[in-house]
């Protein structure tokens, strides 16, 4: 038990045994509504946890494997750079455009570094195409200076992502592609986490932008 617990108990007790009855009966009627309050949350928590895992379990998915992607060793390399884009999908949901562009200048130092220590083998006229294309995507995207251009870009960015996930492979991950119903343009992206954060709203929740206008389109499973 934490040190303050320990303190904060007897003082409590204390505090119980000097205070009239009528100030206990309220204390009481206080830590009970304190309870419920904090019950039902716990419980709101718990519905919404399950209410996505059944999202994104009941998803399509499709195995990958075989010898149309990259070796083990080149796809742990793109696990790192999917986890960059991870992080500027972050920061969009937060509505944070400097943190976005500090993010994609990170992608941009992955994608160098994968670059310089990936197997030869495994960069091929393919790799070497869908590079130069998603270097490009990135450097427009640090250069973009606000929220709506950047998310312009990471539409674009999406889609590069999801060729890198479809023809290249990424090591013992499960990639979750989403959109939102409420969105006219029907603007995509991905996650390997069960999280509905949405880059294209951000905190925006009105005219049905909230978590319930998230669908799965589709999931690839690496092993």
């Amino acid at each position: 038990m934490p040190k303050q617990t320990l303190i904060f108990i007897p003082l409590f007790l204390l505090f119980l045994v000097s205070c009239t009855k009528e100030d206990r009966k309220e204390v009481k009627q206080t830590i009970d509504s304190a309870s419920q309050k904090l019950g039902h949350e716990l419980d709101t928590i718990i519905n919404t946890k399950l209410d996505n895992d059944s999202l994104f379990n009941n998803a399509p998915v499709e195995s990958m494997g075989g010898s149309t992607l990259k070796s083990r060793e080149f796809r742990s390399a793109l696990n790192d750079i999917f986890d960059k884009y991870e992080d500027i999908k972050e920061e969009l949901s937060d509505d944070d455009s400097s943190g976005t562009i500090t993010s994609a200048e990170e992608f941009n130092n992955v994608l160098k570094n994968t670059i310089a220590y990936a197997p030869a083998r495994d960069m091929d006229n393919t790799w070497k195409l869908w590079l130069s294309s998603s270097e490009k995507i990135i450097r427009d995207l640090i250069s973009s200076k606000t929220l709506l251009e950047q998310r312009k870009r990471f539409a674009e960015l999406t889609l590069s992502m999801e060729d890198l996930v479809k023809n290249f492979g990424l090591d013992k991950r499960t990639i979750y592609k989403l959109t939102c119903t409420a969105l006219a343009d029907r603007t995509f992206w991905l996650t390997d986490s069960k999280d509905l954060s949405n880059p294209f709203t951000g905190k925006d929740k009105t005219n049905g932008r909230d978590e319930k206008c998230v669908i799965v389109i589709n999931s690839w499973k690496f092993e």
